[in-house]
């Protein structure tokens, strides 16, 4: 349902939006994701590893948490003194008004938030507080864009105020029930800091080179081609996001039951688990290729003309998604033991196979080739996380020698 509210603004936005105006509103977004390396470092991942550790209390889970919400305070402050020398060279750059430096910072502090508040939800099992949160915050920004965007007629600014309103309405209510819940104890403990730094830092490579695969293109297409090709490029692209969101919601589904079955370390589940693995694999390969028949058409239907050369890449988007969506599978090993630091080799390293590609490629192929790139990247990164996580933690991926 989350996936598909935003999925059907886009009729919306692309009939309001000019697409130099939807490049602007992309250029923001890839700004925001680079800033997700910086606040939070990534620790509400650690506060959803440690409810598996043996014997961990609940105090001990709480003042966990609150000292993750320590170093979201912290970074979040950091991110603000550091801006604010160069911010309006950096919004010059992007194209974009400077203020919207300062409503990054807070849409991303907001986001971590609500990212906690869901994670904490999901290794309890609790699904459908979980999916009333996330389909309520896409029904909100989804309003407020509309009353915004087609109402008050305020472009591009206006899917921004209705974004970042809902990031500061939505994280409210995200810190609100992490409170009414319990799962806060504001009690200083270096040895969680440590910890959650432990695991959050070693996977900034990682986010940066998520930066680099996901974020980067649309930065390489405005410098080269404009803020408007920028735009048909991210719509195109955010129709394939809508298949990202899928891969996210069965994936925070799945690691939870797959850790449980991990700890229990019985050979007969771990074959079980990559049968089943494999044969989501071949579904997904076979729903990849009907998309470039059913997707083209799909995308004409529902944007307006201005955006018709959107439907070119559509579908080499969808395939790099669908790799994107097997990585899922075979990321997760590595994250419950710990060795984060080494998926980000294998990150950094398709990121900049991504960024290299972008380079060679744009200037000969346009968006064309932008879309190539990232789907090569998505390839190399699957095949790469799956290698390194073989290495980290043993599974029959062999089945033929079972």
């Amino acid at each position: 349902m989350s996936a598909t509210i935003p999925f059907l603004l886009l009729p919306v936005l692309t009939r309001y939006l000019s697409p130099e105006q939807y490049g602007q509103v992309a250029m923001f977004n890839m700004f925001t994701a680079g800033l997700a390396s910086i606040i939070g470092l990534s620790v509400h991942g650690a506060a959803n590893r440690r409810f598996f550790d043996k014997d961990v209390t609940n105090t001990q889970l709480a003042r966990f948490n609150g000292n993750c919400l320590f170093i979201l305070l912290s970074s979040t402050v950091f991110a603000l003194f550091v801006f604010s020398f160069f911010y309006s060279q950096i919004a010059n750059y992007l194209g974009f008004p400077p203020v919207w430096i300062y409503f990054g910072i807070l849409n991303v502090c907001c986001s971590f938030l609500l990212t906690l508040r869901l994670g904490q939800w999901q290794i309890r099992g609790k699904a459908k507080l979980y999916g009333v949160l996330q389909v309520t915050n896409s029904l909100v920004v989804i309003s407020f864009s509309i009353l915004f965007v087609v109402v008050l007629h305020l472009g591009a600014e206006g899917r921004i105020y209705g974004m970042i309103l809902t990031g500061v309405i939505i994280g409210f209510i995200s810190y609100c029930t992490l409170i009414k819940d319990k799962l806060f104890l504001f009690e200083y403990n270096r040895k969680d800091i440590n910890e959650a730094l432990s695991f959050g830092i070693p996977l900034i490579p990682h986010v940066l080179g998520g930066f680099l695969l996901l974020s980067v293109d649309r930065l390489l297409i405005n410098k080269e081609l404009g803020l408007e090709m920028t735009g048909v490029y991210m719509v195109a692209f955010s129709l394939g996001s809508a298949l990202n969101i899928i891969f996210n919601s069965i994936n925070k589904a799945y690691s939870p039951w797959l850790f449980a079955r991990l700890k229990e370390n019985d050979f007969n589940k771990k074959i079980d688990i990559v049968k089943k693995t494999y044969l989501y694999f071949a579904f997904l390969l076979v729903m990849s290729l009907l998309a470039f028949f059913i997707a083209p058409p799909l995308l004409k239907v529902m944007v307006g003309e201005k955006f018709y050369q959107a439907a070119e890449v559509l579908p080499i988007l969808l395939i790099g998604q669908v790799f994107f969506g097997m990585y899922f599978m075979v990321t997760n090993y590595i994250f419950y033991v710990k060795k984060t630091k080494y998926l980000s080799y294998v990150t950094i390293f398709s990121g900049l196979i991504n960024v290299l590609l972008l380079f060679l490629l744009i200037p000969s192929y346009g968006i064309s080739g932008a879309a190539l790139a990232f789907l090569i990247a998505n390839v190399l990164r699957f095949i790469g996380t799956w290698a390194l996580s073989a290495r980290l933690y043993s599974m029959p991926w062999a089945l033929w020698r079972s």
